[in-house]
């Protein structure tokens, strides 16, 4: 039975240690194919800028003779941003809870090279594995038509990297107690909890917390066909210990009764196993004799040294404190306890005066 246990035991180890590797292997793979993504993004919205860069130029060098671009197929499109460009891309070990913001925070755009510098808006859409947000902000007036024969222009917001933005949030300045948004340059985040970073309201007296956005419950519509809720949450079956949750075959078809990742075994099949471990036990006892050496050939020498050992061990066995020892010397430290104390103080009178005393009392 300690075999089969050992067996089971190290199989469930192996187990777990190709899961371990393969999981390894698979995040390997994954940060892999998120940089061979991400450099592809890069280096087309790298070529989509450089060209262009090179028609403006062209176009400010020739002056009138400059060509029209917007013929063709770019007649529509020309000016505008290809979605493939848009679309996140996975960052390569990304932390996005760092930052944190959600959806529907008031954020302002504060990076360097953002069209939309200084404007506030809500996040719309946050993607977490590319650490960029989307924000509502107003269309701007460039981007408005009122011209009914060409195509309505349509607008949507460009993923911006949460590095780029900063929360906005309203505190009351203490000299006019008028409340003023203010920009949040670093956030202290505890679980469930997050804090503007080394600042104390003067009001309170501790630190400004920022509650997370409400979330809108969504609005269900009920239908004839539902089913009512008392008939979900009514309890129709009592455990007991009388019987087992489930039929006993039911756990050789959720595992496999010769699995060896089995734990659960038949009586019958234990009292098998364990008949076997005491026969093999009893075998081994038959075939050792006195201090445990296995029966086989012997060399005198061997045989002498198994001979002296053998009466060290006896020595030593003779020479070990039996419990009707150990009871002797406590009770006689029990009964001359007492007296130690004298002794001693007796003993260091005669070493100051040099006489002799008798300390046997």
């Amino acid at each position: 039975m300690q075999k089969l246990l050992k067996r089971t035991a190290q199989v469930e180890k192996q187990a777990a240690r190709r899961q371990r590797i393969a999981r390894s292997k698979a995040a390997s793979d994954t940060r892999k194919l998120q940089h061979s993504q991400l450099k592809v993004h890069n280096q087309a919205k790298r070529e989509f800028l450089v060209s262009a860069r090179q028609a403006q130029r062209e176009d400010w060098h020739l002056g009138p003779l400059a060509p029209r671009r917007d013929v063709g197929d770019k007649a529509e499109t020309y000016g505008t941003v290809p979605m493939r460009l848009m679309q996140a891309v996975e960052k390569v070990g990304g932390k996005w809870k760092k930052w944190g913001i959600k959806e529907g925070d008031r954020v302002c755009v504060v990076g360097k090279k953002e069209r939309d510098k200084g404007k506030i808006g809500v996040v719309r859409e946050l993607t977490e594995e590319a650490e960029t947000c989307k924000i509502s902000i107003a269309t701007p007036e460039y981007m408005k038509t009122s011209s009914q024969s060409q195509p309505p222009v349509q607008t949507t917001e460009a993923p911006i990297s949460l590095s780029s933005v900063r929360l906005v949030t309203p505190l009351t300045d203490p000299s006019t107690g008028d409340k003023r948004d203010v920009i949040v340059n670093e956030l202290t985040i505890e679980p469930g909890r997050r804090y503007i970073a080394n600042y104390i309201d003067p009001l309170t007296g501790r630190r400004h917390y920022i509650p997370w956005p409400q979330k809108e419950k969504p609005e269900f519509q009920d239908n004839e066909d539902d089913t009512l809720r008392i008939d979900v949450e009514q309890q129709t079956w009592v455990p007991t210990l009388l019987r087992a949750p489930m039929p006993s075959a039911v756990i050789d078809e959720l595992r496999n009764k010769y699995s060896k990742f089995r734990t659960r075994h038949e009586d019958s099949y234990i009292e098998m196993k364990e008949d076997i471990d005491r026969k093999s036990k009893d075998r081994e006892e038959e075939l050792e004799w006195g201090g445990g050496t296995p029966r086989v050939m012997l060399t005198p020498i061997q045989e002498l040294n198994r001979q002296r050992r053998m009466e060290r061990m006896a020595v030593e066995e003779e020479d070990k404190l039996t419990e009707e020892v150990l009871a002797g010397i406590g009770e006689t430290m029990a009964r001359k306890g007492k007296k130690l104390p004298l002794r001693v103080a007796e003993m260091d009178k005669n070493d100051t005066t040099g006489e002799e005393v008798d300390v046997e009392r």
